[in-house]
């Protein structure tokens, strides 16, 4: 095998350039030694320029993380301030000059209009009907009722709505399950 070093030694022995030949082979030796600290040194640079480009990079992500969660509501916020408003209306009506009609008029208008937000935001109304087969991932059982029209368990009443967000149950509808006799 051979190195690098071995091209730039004389085999020959000759006495007048066994000096000279000596100090070659050093300063080669010497030359690429240097080389080779330039060039690891070289190396080491562009692996610290790319780890604290690699550590900013994670903390900007993060940063950026952080304000996206911090403002992920903002859109649903932003919805929900007109049926604030509305609201707020209903509440600076003077009792004394409106009728308890308008008021509950107002008030369903109010609730649609929420109901229209949550819809607009994919939340689902979960709202079984009795007769509904009862399912444990959108049901919650808080009674049970004796009934010989159901097989068990199967939705008897409906206690309280529940609510979804893009098919993942965020409540539980409350309702009351049948139980045989």
């Amino acid at each position: 095998m051979t190195t690098p070093f071995d091209e730039n030694i004389d085999t020959q022995p000759d006495t007048d350039d066994e000096d000279v030949s000596a100090s070659d082979t050093s300063s080669v030796a010497d030359e690429q030694y240097r080389k080779l600290q330039q060039e690891r040194d070289s190396l080491y640079e562009r692996l610290a320029r790319a780890t604290a480009d690699y550590q900013n990079s994670r903390k900007r992500l993060e940063t950026e993380m952080d304000s996206r969660l911090q403002y992920a509501n903002s859109s649903l916020i932003k919805s929900l301030l007109p049926v604030i408003d509305n609201f707020e209306r209903a509440l600076a009506v003077d009792l004394s000059k409106a009728h308890s009609a308008s008021i509950l008029k107002g008030l369903q208008v109010v609730h649609d209009q929420w109901l229209t937000v949550l819809k607009n935001q994919s939340v689902e109304v979960i709202n079984p009907q009795p007769g509904t087969p009862f399912d444990p991932s959108q049901h919650e059982a808080l009674m049970q009722q004796p009934s010989d029209k159901y097989k068990e368990p199967t939705v008897t009443q409906l206690l309280q709505k529940g609510y979804a967000l893009h098919g993942r149950t965020l409540r539980p509808a409350s309702v009351a399950v049948s139980k045989s006799n």
